[in-house]
């Protein structure tokens, strides 16, 4: 494993609750995090308990349009920082037959979970460490199986899937390497509001995948997993 000791890492969607795992577990390992998220108020609650400086945090609703990409571009290029590690932890579900979703629905969530991943690309390829580049994507296990009301979910994680494994082939000459996790049930807030979920207990603990992704990227470049599979028992 090579060391992390005072490297940057940048993690988008900082303050769900993969994010907030990702993020301790960067610190544990010596890593400096700047972190965007959308709500500025669990941003710094996130600050406060990681005793984090007011420069790395930047709150943003978006960054796929213009003028949000661009001001959060300016942030990161006023950081003065390369960044070796980033991790897109942002994305949203939304439960719906295909006859009920209407425009908007799909909109939104393809725009937060596919969209938003083209952009955060863009935005790290501008910071990043020369040669050591490592990007980690976060797709679903439901995409194994079809079930109903997942067509947008999965419609938006099979399109990230597809981006992800080809950026890979399009970055590894100039040292850069993508990670996409294909994850069953996370015990996170985004099950709060799921009917019929896997119960709490048998779900997975995002302190633990947090420890594998953090490894992970510490590893040898000629190490790759094109798809990485974590589900519960």
């Amino acid at each position: 494993m090579e060391s992390m000791i005072g490297k940057n890492a940048i993690i988008y969607g900082a303050t769900g609750g993969l994010g907030h795992s990702l993020c301790q577990e960067f610190i544990n390992r010596g890593v400096n995090v700047f972190l965007i998220a959308r709500s500025g108020t669990k941003l710094r609650e996130l600050a406060a308990e990681f005793k984090l400086k007011p420069f790395q945090i930047f709150n943003t609703k978006t960054i796929t349009t213009d003028q949000d990409y661009l001001k959060t571009l300016n942030w990161l290029k006023t950081r003065k920082k390369v960044f070796s590690y980033a991790v897109h932890a942002a994305g949203q579900g939304l439960m719906k037959n295909a006859f009920t979703l209407s425009l908007n629905d799909w909109t939104e969530i393809i725009d937060i979970n596919l969209t938003s991943s083209f952009a955060f690309f863009k935005l790290i390829w501008e910071v990043r460490e020369k040669n050591d580049m490592e990007l980690v994507y976060f797709s679903s296990a439901s995409l194994s199986k079809a079930w109903p009301k997942n067509g947008l979910y999965g419609a938006s994680k099979a399109g990230l899937e597809a981006f992800a494994q080809s950026l890979h082939q399009d970055i590894k000459s100039q040292g850069g390497r993508v990670w996409l996790y294909r994850l069953g049930s996370v015990d996170t807030p985004f099950f709060d509001n799921v009917p019929n979920h896997v119960p709490r207990e048998k779900m997975l603990s995002p302190r633990e995948i947090a420890k594998i992704v953090v490894t992970n990227v510490s590893m040898p470049k000629n190490t790759y997993f094109p798809v990485i599979p974590i589900v519960s028992d």
